[in-house]
Order: structure tokens, then sequence, then C-alpha cells
């Protein structure tokens, strides 16, 4: 039977919702202040998911690495945190500073509320809801999101839904940051179906579309990521020598967007699906508009 939990700490940052089941053997924990944020996810008690600690340390850590954020409106980079659309010219607040980027879009720090949290005998499903009247510094547009986990045994499936509150359109991507755990990442294997990623500039801004200078599956060894691929089919696989992962996403265009980091650390690798490219507010790659009054769905599924 799945349970959850929802936990609140002195510093509300730290409140937690905790999913469990002790027959399935999966557990989760979801911070809804931090960014409606997955920051654990065991399977046999394997851990799976990079998150951090439930302390100030935690939080420090969270600002920094931004540990299985969500990403709205833009995932990733916008250059100079600048764009332009429908003729007018918009100005984001620039939180990567030595770059002079905006990075990672600006719902990962809010506060979300659990409106839905339901568990049953096989799954367990949490809704999770924020609302921006149109105060963001360079995004004035007014929405809702939804995100919803839904946990059984073998999957989680994340479905994001925007709905445009506003009366004009705007533009957006979306897009999850999770880490993942490895005990020997230099024997662990990537592999997806592309060719193509992008060459970047000083900045990490997409330049022209490359070729990818190696194949998969891709035993990782010593490599050293921090690209945005572009994909075949909307799908990863992360293989270690404890679990084995795979990621799928619906896919938004005619191009699949699958951005991969690796710290220094060597202990976990950043995989994540995105329904655009970085700096798509103005290179226009993959780049989603939505309309006053409509909502947009999108889900990732990961099978552990």
């Amino acid at each position: 039977m799945f349970k959850i939990e929802i936990k609140k700490n002195d510093n509300p940052l730290l409140n937690e919702v905790k999913i469990s089941n002790p027959t399935t053997l999966v557990s989760a924990i979801i911070y809804p202040n931090l960014g409606a944020s997955l920051q654990k996810l065991t399977k046999n008690g394997i851990e799976i998911i990079d998150g951090i600690t439930n302390n100030e340390e935690g939080l420090t850590l969270y600002k920094n690495k931004y540990n299985s954020s969500l990403l709205f409106p833009s995932p990733n980079r916008i250059d100079d945190g600048k764009y332009s659309f429908n003729n007018n010219q918009y100005q984001l607040f620039c939180n990567e500073t030595t770059l002079n980027n905006s990075l990672h879009g600006h719902i990962f720090n809010k506060q979300f509320e659990v409106t839905k949290a339901d568990a049953t005998e096989n799954s367990a499903e949490i809704t999770l809801s924020y609302t921006n009247n149109g105060d963001i510094t360079g995004f004035p547009f007014a929405y809702k999101i939804d995100i919803t986990y839904t946990f059984t045994k073998y999957n989680l499936a994340i479905n994001f839904n925007v709905v445009n509150n506003g009366e004009e359109e705007f533009p957006f991507g979306l897009g999850w940051h999770p880490y993942f755990k490895s005990t020997n990442l230099a024997k662990s294997i990537l592999t997806f179906d592309g060719t193509k990623k992008y060459d970047l500039n000083d900045k990490m801004i997409p330049q022209e579309e490359i070729q990818i200078p190696f194949k998969t599956p891709l035993t990782l060894e010593d490599t050293f990521l921090d690209d945005c691929f572009l994909i075949q089919h909307p799908k990863a696989t992360f293989k270690t020598p404890d679990y084995e992962i795979v990621i799928d996403f619906t896919a938004t265009s005619n191009k699949n967007y699958l951005q991969c980091y690796t710290p220094h650390t060597r202990d976990c690798i950043a995989i994540e699906p995105m329904t655009c490219a970085p700096n798509s507010f103005n290179n226009k790659n993959g780049l989603l508009t939505l309309m006053p009054k409509k909502s947009f769905d999108w889900k990732i599924n990961l099978n552990y």
C-alpha cells in the first residue's frame, strides 16, 4: 500500500511530501516550497535521484545545483536574459552571474500548494500547483502550472499542465533537471538516439548544430558532458552497476532536446528532457507559445 505523508519543518522551505510503499520498496520525497522538486527516489533500497539533505546545507546546494528543479518558462539559459516577443523587448533576471545569463526559468524556487494527494494499493498521485499573476521580471504573463507526480512499483510519471490566465499569448518551454546517482560513473552507460548537438560559445549559448563526437551506448569512463543533444526519439537510457532507468517524454516538435551534464564530483549525471533548446526565446528552436485561456500538457515517464 502506498502512503503519503506531509511533513512540516521549522523552515518551510524544507517542508516535505513523503511517498512510501514498504511492499514495493519505492520511496520518494517532494519539496513543495522548492519549486515542487523531487529530492529523493529510491527503489529496492537503491538511491536513484541525487537530491538535497533536509537542512541549510541542502538549501545551499539546491541554489547552486538546481537538483531536480522543474524548468519553466525557459529551460537552461537565456543569453543576457534578453529576448523579444511580439515586437516587445524583455529583460529577465540574470541569476547566472558569472556568464550573465538567465538560468533555468523561475519556478524552481516558488512555493507550490499541494492540491491533491491520493494513495492506493498500486499508486500514489500528488498534484502541486503554482499561480503567477504576471509580476515576474521579464515575464509579465499570468499563468497557472500544475505538476502531477504519479508513482507505481515500476514507474514515475510527471505531468506538466500550463494554463495561460492572461489576455495575450506568451512564449515558453519546459524541462526537468534531475541528477541520477552512480556508484561508478565511469562504468555507467548512457544511451540515446541522436547524431547532433549544439556547438556552444563561451557563454554556453548554442550556436550551430554539429556532429556528436561519440556513438551510444556510451560508457562514460572519463567523459565530461555539458551539452544539449538533438535526438531522434524523446527517450534516453541510463544504466549503472546498481540500477537501470529509461526516460521518455512527449515530443512537442520535429526535434527532441536532451541536456546532459556530468559534475566534476563524478558521482552523478544530469539527464534533462526539455521541450526546446537553450536560449529558445531567441533562437526559437523548439519554442512553444500558449494562447490566452488555453492549456498545454507535457509528460515525462521514468521507468525504474
